[in-house]
């Protein structure tokens, strides 16, 4: 019948229509159940201790995270948006800035120092949080390694259960070390704070060695604090780690140069900067194993299964540029432990 056969030819044309169009996606290559609607892009939010990505140069934390995020595809601007809010180390700020960066929702928050990791888990107890603070356990942010109940997961870079090791290392390449001096940066948090005080006062009683906190509270305060601490007679200076040490490591470093300081802290880069020993994680590999966890996170994991881990590679970095400045000869025994050597 006409009207049937108009209906049969109107059939085929649609039909080949779909063909056609199917055939053009494909050549695209766009999935056809992605062509009408695309994946949008995760949402990182950061809350920076000190400055964002874009204000540091590439060898400091943050931009190793992006880039080993990047390797596992999430491209900035494409397939990951990230947010991130700077504290320009005033401490006092952070829990207003972790309540806005929280009620813009992201995906996945990421800390990297306990003062910061605490603001973001009393601002949301559902977004996960990735953190690389020195010790989330002892400083109460979990109270389970192996099994986190809350949703903070990540790194547990144990940067207090080394301060024995460091002043060992220290009387190794002092053996007249008597009078230790810790630099440390008002900004930190207090519960750290007592923790450090604690195994530093446990290791003075095993070495015998005596010690005193300087307390920072700008850049400003680093040169009359050196001339304080060489003034009153203090053999070393073991820098307590911290974004506010760790972005200033250089100025910090030329300080202790100008008296003729030994320096000690924990992650390489410090010895890269200027300090004369670091031992501890490599900031970098930190940043690589947080980016682990953020790529879980993004891709649907929950932080209660996915174990706090605490590294178990630990580098000795000797910087024997300074040792010879400042005039110390650092013993072979201790040259030859060393995993890196500044010449």
């Amino acid at each position: 019948m006409p009207g049937q056969d108009c209906r049969f030819r109107s059939a085929k044309r649609s039909a080949l229509v779909a063909r056609v169009l199917l055939a053009v996606i494909f050549a695209a290559g766009v999935h056809p159940g992605l062509a009408q609607k695309s994946t949008p892009p995760k949402h990182l939010g950061i809350l920076a201790s000190w400055a964002c990505p874009e204000r540091l140069v590439p060898e400091m934390r943050i931009w190793a995270l992006l880039r080993s995020l990047a390797d596992r595809g999430w491209v900035e601007g494409r397939t990951l948006i990230v947010d991130c809010v700077q504290a320009g180390n005033r401490m006092q700020d952070v829990p207003a800035l972790a309540a806005e960066l929280v009620a813009r929702k992201p995906d996945v928050l990421f800390g990297e120092s306990t003062p910061v990791v605490r603001a973001l888990k009393q601002a949301t107890a559902k977004i996960p949080i990735v953190t690389i603070a020195s010790d989330p356990l002892g400083s109460g942010i979990v109270t389970n390694l192996a099994h986190p109940e809350a949703n903070v997961t990540g790194l547990a870079p144990k940067s207090f259960y080394l301060v024995a090791k460091r002043t060992e290392l220290l009387r190794d390449v002092l053996p007249r070390l008597s009078r230790l001096a810790l630099i440390y940066h008002t900004g930190a948090d207090p519960v750290e704070h007592e923790q450090m005080q604690k195994e530093i006062r446990t290791a003075g009683l095993a070495l015998g060695f005596t010690w005193k906190v300087f307390y920072l509270t700008s850049i400003a305060d680093v040169g009359a604090t050196f001339e304080q601490v060489a003034a009153e007679g203090y053999d070393a200076v073991y820098i307590w780690p911290s974004p506010f040490a760790i972005f200033n490591a250089g100025r910090i470093a030329a300080a202790a140069l100008q008296y003729r300081l030994p320096t000690i802290s924990d992650t390489t880069e410090y010895a890269r900067f200027g300090v004369l020993l670091s031992y501890g994680v490599q900031d970098s590999s930190l940043m690589r194993a947080a980016a682990e966890y953020v790529d879980k996170l993004l891709r649907g994991a929950k932080p209660a299964d996915l174990p706090l881990q605490q590294p178990t590679k630990f580098e000795l970095v000797i910087n024997l540029g300074i040792a010879k400045a400042i005039g110390l000869t650092i013993p072979q025994s201790v040259v030859l432990r060393a995993d890196e050597v500044i010449e």
